[in-house]
């Protein structure tokens, strides 16, 4: 799978990112579809996540609310 992020990086499921912004898989959807976070779709239809993009995502959000 291509990562152009480190090569290191940990790819997180739909699941772990939710568990990491503390918020109900289906808002982790709700970003997919409105372009709010980068996501990877694998052959199998499942979705991946670079950490660095969700917590981008996650700081924007916050700052949007402050």
């Amino acid at each position: 799978m291509w990562n152009d992020g480190a090569p290191d990086e940990k790819l997180l499921t739909k699941c772990e990112v939710a568990q990491l912004c503390r918020v109900e898989i289906r808002s982790v959807d709700r970003w997919v579809a409105a372009g709010k976070i980068r996501c990877f779709r694998i052959p199998s239809g499942r979705l991946l996540f670079r950490k660095s993009d969700v917590l981008m995502a996650a700081d924007r959000q916050a700052r949007h609310i402050a």
